[in-house]
């Protein structure tokens, strides 16, 4: 056994049978070329925006920067990631799937995940705001990051076990190019967020 599969073998992950931290082969187009990519590298980002929840839920010192990098995720990163898939992904998927993919639940399940995420994400915001500016987490504080990093992977599992393997499979090649011009589009667009995560932003120390 070569050491490259040694290596992939270590850090396989169990829950995804997928390889975390490296791919074991690589992708034929890159995230900037294709929006499967593109959502399997926002998938790992968000990985490690449970793994920084969970970091700062149990900081016993002030981690500002840490805090910052969470708020920035929750108030601009996800939620554009969120309309990539909502807008993008699972209109184009209702188009395509077949009958005996089942599909219809588990986008319902998805699209009424990310709506109580993002309600959750907005209840932190004044909390990470204040962390950000040196404050440690209160106990309530410490266990909604941890319970949001949990219910955060197992949505992250579904989509990368079911979701898309099967838009690999179903959107056609028009799909994948007219989903791919969406989000670069959306990415050249102001940010668009709501007024609470506008005014923490516009508050915390520049790193």
């Amino acid at each position: 056994m070569s050491d490259m599969t040694r290596r992939n073998e270590s850090h396989l992950d169990r829950d995804t049978g997928t390889i975390r931290g490296a791919r074991a082969a690589p992708p034929q187009l890159s995230a900037a070329e294709c929006p499967i990519e593109a959502m399997y590298e926002e998938h790992f980002n968000q990985r490690q925006l449970c793994v920084d929840m969970e970091m700062l839920a149990a900081a016993t010192q002030p981690r500002p920067e840490l805090a910052r990098r969470i708020l920035i995720n929750l108030c601009r990163d996800l939620p554009a990631h969120f309309e990539d898939e909502e807008k993008g992904l699972f209109p184009r998927l209702r188009a395509r799937a077949l009958p005996e993919d089942e599909l219809e639940k588990t986008l319902n399940r998805l699209a009424r995940e990310h709506e109580i995420a993002q309600a959750a994400f907005a209840l932190l915001v004044p909390a990470l705001a204040c962390m950000a500016d040196g404050a440690l987490p209160a106990p309530e504080d410490r266990d909604a990051l941890r319970r949001l990093a949990a219910s955060e992977r197992r949505h992250l599992i579904v989509e990368n076990a079911i979701l898309l393997p099967l838009a690999r499979l179903r959107l056609t090649e028009q799909d994948k190019a007219a989903l791919m011009a969406e989000i670069r589009a959306r990415r050249q667009q102001p940010t668009r967020m709501d007024s609470a995560c506008a005014r923490a932003l516009a508050q915390i120390k520049p790193a």
